[in-house]
């Protein structure tokens, strides 16, 4: 009842508040649709909602997503109100212990999004796709929009029970009402023999309405099966921006110094062209280790950048700084390196820093015309033999001190939701106290001590997950660029090393090393992973295991077993960059001494990560045939903080591997854990990537409209294939 009274609330707000676009909205579950069934609709890629609703017997909690331009998902946690759960694990009906809680996955792809006339939209999916699949269903669906109007009509499989349909319509652009049949059988739903809903549904129609609020808010009344009130609440958020009630077009407030009269070459002193740019950077832009040279108009500027989640907003507020003070120049050449090391050189045409200054691009031809190839080693090499720049200014790298030293404080919040557990939501409130050391010579290195200060977690095979302070991780880590490349040459390769040692993660203390070759700017990738790890105590705060942690012991040391464990893979990884996918395999020995294989996928939207995986060895979990699965997430700070941050910038990322299954073996199919992986190093600074990412950032800049205006050009699975 309380929580029927709180979305009755949020959506009385919602009402008074209310002047919002309609469209689209969430079915009960959170997928788009209707109200129990789906629609050929999706959100915009890269955009989602999270919410709640309550439908006796059911209460879906869920984060619905548009992971590609053609494909939702829909994440979800169920749980059945009248089935519950003893303290010793057995499934009742008599209301005696905790609701029976079901994770599930659910998947729409869109064979052929409607622009006009009269063809509809074509989609299919399937409900409840992992797990216990208690709720599975196949389904496809058509969708007709006439301006607010949109009708929609499907055959689903199992519960969905055969043809349904209904229609919406957006009556204000604050309100839409819904109405669908629905010959939803509900009796098929059970958890473990016990039926949800034994009996057929007193009606097969759901109508009701939904309210939207400006800043993304929805909520939802509806009457449903004839029998029950319904109410919801959910919330928008886009990861091409600020999650939450923020402005994603930040493009627009970058800073740079005064523009005043563009001076001619032949006036301009180069070495106070180079200490301006110097010091204009130092002042509005968060890099380091910065390297000017001027040549006959040409600038090159050699900078890391520390304070953007974002290699490409770095690389763009460098050059507005660098147009706002430079003149009409033939070529600008920008360097960003990692830890000191050089890893692309970008060269820009000189009438682009002149688009800058006036905002005005003048189409996709300096876009298209810049050549981003990997860097040499030595920045000052770029051009060789007879073509060897003659400096006219050189400054020397002084300010390589500055942001060398990092410290910072921040609040860490760990969930923990497993129907296998007494208390299936648990949680863990801690302090990270962080120093991070940047060098310029390939060395980096960070201590995180973590210091809880509210945790109800227990969970066996987690003792980690205690109220110790700990050390997190402290780890010294050293990055290498083995091979020179031909700078002239775009589909030149790039080989890299990079190796860690310390205190990786909760669990582990050891070494990780990485060989890393890059292909064609960064399309393909090959390499190995080898490491030699040990258990860490997990009730103590920096000592190590005499053997190996035993679970079966409640994570006591097992002083029988080698203390030692080593792993090693090969990895592959290709790039698919019209949709920003990164596809990465790995085949070899994991920490339980098991071989097998793992293969990830990674949605970018350029600082924000949203990936799947899967891990297969000769070890499965019980009932399935795969070891384990679940969901990698990477989402910096200011996407969470939203327009409170204003223009400023972090770097900081969150990074998160959910898994979604409840019981597995432990360590089959697990890698130990890494502070800077390459991925983290270097993904964002592959050559293709990069410039793709300038590119949509130079074009929102420079854009007086909206930047949510722009539609990808792949919009479902007709478009990619045709």
């Amino acid at each position: 009842m309380r929580k029927i009274l709180f979305c009755c609330i949020a959506v009385f707000l919602i009402f008074l508040q209310g002047v919002c676009e309609g469209g689209e909205t969430a079915a009960n579950p959170g997928f788009v649709g209707l109200w129990e069934y789906p629609t050929a609709e999706m959100s915009t890629d890269g955009a989602g909602r999270f919410g709640y609703t309550h439908a006796f017997p059911y209460d879906f909690y869920y984060v619905d997503l548009s992971w590609l331009p053609w494909l939702e998902i829909n994440a979800r946690l169920t749980t059945f109100e009248n089935v519950y759960v003893a303290p010793s694990g057995a499934i009742n009906v008599q209301g005696q212990g905790r609701h029976y809680m079901d994770k599930a996955l659910d998947l729409k792809a869109m064979l052929y999004r409607s622009r006009e006339g009269y063809l509809p939209s074509l989609a299919f999916g399937v409900t409840d796709v992992m797990g216990t699949e208690l709720m599975k269903a196949w389904y496809g669906v058509a969708t007709w929009r006439f301006g607010s109007w949109a009708v929609s009509m499907g055959y689903g499989t199992d519960r969905m029970n055969g043809f349904f349909g209904g229609f919406s319509w957006d009556i204000a652009n604050w309100l839409t009402l819904k109405a669908e049949y629905s010959p939803m059988d509900y009796t098929l739903d059970q958890a473990s023999g016990h039926k949800t809903h034994p009996e057929q549904a007193d009606a097969k129609y759901n109508v009701g309405l939904v309210l939207s609020a400006p800043w993304g808010m929805e909520g939802a009344f509806s009457w449903q099966r004839g029998e029950e009130f319904a109410i919801s609440l959910s919330q928008r958020f886009d990861l091409r921006g600020p999650l939450l009630f923020g402005n994603r077009d930040k493009g627009k407030a970058y800073d740079a110094p005064g523009i005043g009269r563009i001076p001619q070459w032949k006036d301009v002193d180069p070495a106070k062209l180079g200490q301006d740019i110097i010091e204009g950077l130092a002042d509005f832009v968060r890099v380091r280790d910065v390297e000017v040279a001027v040549a006959d108009r040409k600038v090159f500027v050699a900078y890391e950048n520390y304070g953007h989640a974002s290699q490409a907003e770095a690389m763009v507020r460098v050059l507005v700084v660098t147009a706002a003070l430079s003149p009409h120049l033939e070529a600008v050449f920008m360097i960003p390196r990692v830890r000191g090391v050089p890893v692309i050189c970008a060269e820009f045409p000189g009438d682009l820093l002149f688009g800058l200054r006036v905002r005005d691009l003048g189409g996709e031809n300096l876009l298209e015309s810049a050549i981003f190839t990997w860097a040499d080693r030595d920045f000052f090499d770029i051009k060789k033999g007879e073509n060897q720049e003659k400096w006219l200014f050189r400054s020397e790298r002084f300010l390589q001190e500055r942001a060398q030293h990092d410290l910072k404080a921040m609040i860490v919040y760990e969930p923990r939701i497993d129907q296998t557990l007494d208390d299936d939501y648990q949680n863990r409130w801690s302090v990270d106290f962080i120093y991070e050391n940047r060098s310029s010579k390939g060395w980096g290195g960070v201590a995180d001590v973590r210091v809880p200060f509210f945790s109800d977690v227990d969970i066996w095979w987690e003792p980690d997950m205690n109220e110790d302070p700990r050390v997190h991780q402290a780890v010294v880590s050293y990055l290498s660029n083995l091979k020179k490349s031909d700078s002239k040459n775009e589909d030149g390769l790039s080989l890299w090393a990079l190796g860690e040692v310390g205190w990786l993660d909760e669990n582990w203390f050891g070494l990780n090393l990485w060989g890393r070759i890059y292909g064609r700017n960064g399309r393909w990738w090959s390499g190995v992973r080898l490491g030699v790890v040990r258990d860490r105590d997990p009730f103590a705060f920096a000592s190590l295991a005499e053997g190996q942690i035993d679970y079966d012991w409640g994570g006591r040391d097992n002083p029988n077993a080698d203390p030692w464990r080593t792993i090693a893979w090969l990895q592959g990884g290709y790039s698919f960059p019209d949709i920003d996918l990164d596809l990465q395999v790995d085949y070899g020995r994991f920490i339980d001494t098991d071989v097998g294989g793992k293969v990830s996928v990674m949605r970018h939207w350029d600082d924000t990560t949203v990936g799947f995986w899967i891990s297969r060895t000769d070890r499965l979990s019980p009932g399935k045939d795969f070891t384990n699965t679940g969901i990698h997430l990477e989402i910096p700070a200011e996407k969470w903080l939203g327009s409170w941050l204003g223009d400023r910038s972090s770097s900081h990322v969150w990074n998160q591997d959910v898994s979604l299954l409840s019981i597995w073996r432990i360590d089959a199919g697990r890698e130990p854990g890494s502070w800077r992986d390459p991925e983290r190093l270097l993904s964002q600074l592959r050559p293709m990537e990069l410039k793709k990412n300038v590119g949509k950032l130079l074009e929102e800049y420079c854009s007086f409209e909206a930047a949510e205006t722009a539609k990808p050009q792949i919009q479902s699975l007709f478009d990619f294939f045709r």
